[in-house]
């Protein structure tokens, strides 16, 4: 994983392979809901991904390189209008601590197809 991380400080990031989201309450007591635009901007790069994998569920790994963790999370789309982050989820919110009001900022990572966490507590990548 250390050749992501050199990637992460040496090339500028683009932002149609964000995803960002203040976390509510809701988010943290159930699934995450992701944000539509910034959500479906990452899908077009992903390339080969269906309305019907999203509809029952797309494994994805998204990677802590602070910690050096990876959770695996299902991207699900609900009714082709709502996407956010099912099984797994629970799990990757634990881990990580989060509380309602931070944002969790993950960039899609095409070399690897995984999603890398940008921001965290005490450590700023």
């Amino acid at each position: 994983m250390a050749d992501i991380g050199s990637f992460l400080f040496s090339h500028p990031l683009d932002p149609a392979l964000i995803i960002s989201k203040q976390l509510t309450k809701s988010d943290l007591e159930g699934n995450v809901k992701l944000p539509k635009q910034q959500t479906e901007s990452v899908l077009m790069r992903m390339g080969g991904v269906t309305a019907y994998e999203l509809q029952n569920g797309k494994e994805v790994v998204v990677s802590d390189l602070v910690e050096g963790d990876e959770y695996t999370v299902t991207l699900r789309c609900l009714n082709n209008t709502a996407y956010y982050f099912g099984d797994g989820w629970c799990t990757m919110k634990h881990s990580l601590d989060l509380e309602e009001g931070e944002t969790l900022k993950l960039y899609w990572y095409q070399d690897q197809k995984i999603f890398v966490i940008l921001n965290f507590k005490h450590t700023v990548l």
